[in-house]
Order: C-alpha cells, then structure tokens, then sequence
C-alpha cells in the first residue's frame, strides 16, 4: 500500500495545479471577473508549489526506500518532475514583478510549462507504477 502514496497524492497535486493554472487562464479571458480569478490565483499558488515540491520529495524518498527495482533520480519522470519544479520556480520568481511588462508576459508561459511537464510526468510515472 505504501508505494501508491506518491502516485496518488501526486495526481491530486496534479488536478490542484490544473485548477489553479486555469485560474490565471480564467482572468485573461473573463476581464469581468478577473480580480477574483487572479486573486485566488495568487493565494492558492503559493500553497500549490509547496505541494508540488512534496510531491517531487515524496517520490525521491518513496523510490529510494520502497522502490528496490528502480535506480533513484534516472528515469524520465524524475526529469519531468525536476523541470516542474523549475517551471514553478520561474513562475513563482516573477509573480514578484508582475509590474513589469516583460515579467508579466513571461509569467504564464511558466505556468504552461509546468502544467504541461506535470502532464507528462503523469503520463511516464504510470509506466513505474508498481
């Protein structure tokens, strides 16, 4: 039973930075409505990193201790999850100057990447799943 916690916990970080990424979608496409979406974006995003860097530890601690059959930090999927990681930080980086213009049109290009890494992280986790 234990080896299914990070595949699960981690799906449902998965789903949870869905929600949150289609929040910022959400602002840009419903300007009515925009200061809502963006600011419970920017609440709950912080919160969804952190999740989002247990889940990543979850899965090293979980392949190193319970996973005797896969060698830890080489599969493809760790590398999905080291990039989402990344995405995340860049995002979470220029959310400090979201006044900048420049800052502000590169920010949800990392929020892309991240979703999209996650996605494939999924997709190459389901193949170790024990």
């Amino acid at each position: 039973m234990l080896p299914y916690v990070h595949p699960v916990s981690a799906g449902v970080v998965v789903v949870l930075l869905g929600y949150v990424g289609s929040l910022g979608l959400r602002a840009r496409s419903d300007p009515r409505h925009a200061g809502q979406y963006l600011a419970r974006h920017a609440r709950l995003a912080p919160f969804m990193y952190w999740l989002m860097l247990a889940a990543w530890t979850g899965g090293l601690v979980s392949t190193w201790l319970l996973r005797r059959d896969l060698e830890l930090a080489t599969s493809v999927h760790f590398r999905c999850g080291v990039a989402s990681v990344l995405a995340l930080t860049g995002g979470a980086l220029t959310s400090r100057w979201m006044q900048l213009p420049a800052v502000r049109a590169a920010h949800p290009w990392f929020g892309a990447a991240a979703i999209l890494l996650a996605a494939a992280q999924v997709f190459f986790g389901l193949q170790i799943t024990p």
